[in-house]
């Protein structure tokens, strides 16, 4: 219950500032130019500096590589599940609703948050999830929105700025001596805008969000139950029956489970010829729900194995 209710309170802080981003929008600071270059700067350097820095500190051991190759594969068996699981739930027709209910916000929400709650060792374990969740985006997720094998992209499945920061990570943390304290310094500076960054451009999203369109189309609740919480859910309940007990690993697939639909459902459908409008609706639908699923969710983790 402790960690639920210090998830809570971590939340409203997200949402506050969240708050603030929708002010500097509304004051003309946080223009659709200006957003646009936040979010470039968030994904290109400042997030995969998080990943970097959260390598970089911790100790090397063959027991903790071998948590974080089971964390990456945990994460493809619960999004693999949850595949077969929307497609039982959801009609042939709806794959924008499809793409939100499995795939999570894990970049801009959940690594925030298990930043927030579990610190560096949680985001540790969370870039593993994030490896997952962009493999299984940029391959079965862009074939739902553009219906079409040919648009995936392979190289930028692989050369890709979370992919690039994970195995940079992952050279240092294999290394048998520290770096500099400059060096990590300086990473790990960078790395804490990852968080108030993140969290103001989300927030300036919401400015210019038609509310009615949000909340008046019923379709969308069902989608957004969907993410948050019968798949959220099931992946607790394929969580708690992992064999591993780490409890990091555990908090960091259980918040990266339960974040709201991914920022893709947006910026993919865009590119790609998608419904950009809905998928930016049901983005900020399960955001603003995901106040009280994550809480309950979380809750229910706790006590089960957090």
């Amino acid at each position: 219950m402790a960690i639920a209710s210090l998830v809570f309170q971590k939340l409203v802080v997200l949402f506050l500032i969240m708050g603030a981003g929708m002010f500097l929008a509304h004051k003309d600071i946080f223009t659709k130019d200006v957003t646009f270059k936040l979010s470039k700067l968030l994904t290109t350097y400042v997030a995969p500096s998080l990943f970097v820095s959260s390598f970089i500190s911790q100790k090397f051991s063959v027991h903790r590589l071998s948590l974080l190759l089971i964390m990456i594969g945990s994460a493809f068996f619960l999004l693999i599940t949850r595949i077969f699981m929307v497609k039982f739930l959801l009609a042939d027709d709806r794959n924008m609703d499809r793409y939100a209910a499995l795939f999570a916000n894990v970049g801009f929400m959940g690594t925030p948050l298990a930043e927030a709650v579990g610190g560096t060792n949680a985001v540790f374990f969370i870039s593993g999830f994030v490896v997952a969740n962009q493999i299984m985006q940029w391959t079965y997720g862009l074939y739902l929105i553009a219906r079409d094998k040919n648009v995936i992209n392979w190289r930028s499945l692989f050369i890709n700025p979370a992919m690039i920061a994970t195995v940079i990570g992952l050279f240092f943390f294999s290394l048998p001596y520290d770096l500099p304290t400059v060096i990590t310094d300086a990473i790990g500076t960078i790395a804490k805008l990852n968080t108030p960054l993140s969290t103001l451009v989300l927030g300036s999203y919401f400015y210019k969000a038609d509310f009615k369109e949000i909340f008046l189309y019923k379709p969308a609740y069902y989608t957004a139950f969907l993410r948050l919480f019968v798949t959220s859910l099931a992946s607790i309940i394929l969580i708690w029956l992992l064999p591993a007990e780490a409890h990091d690993m555990k908090l960091a697939l259980t918040i990266a489970s339960c974040s709201p639909t991914a920022m893709n459902a947006a910026l993919l459908s865009q590119v790609y010829g998608g419904d950009y409008e809905y998928g930016s609706r049901l983005v900020l639908l399960t955001t603003i729900l995901s106040l009280v699923s994550i809480p309950i969710n979380m809750t229910i983790a706790s006590l089960l194995y957090l």
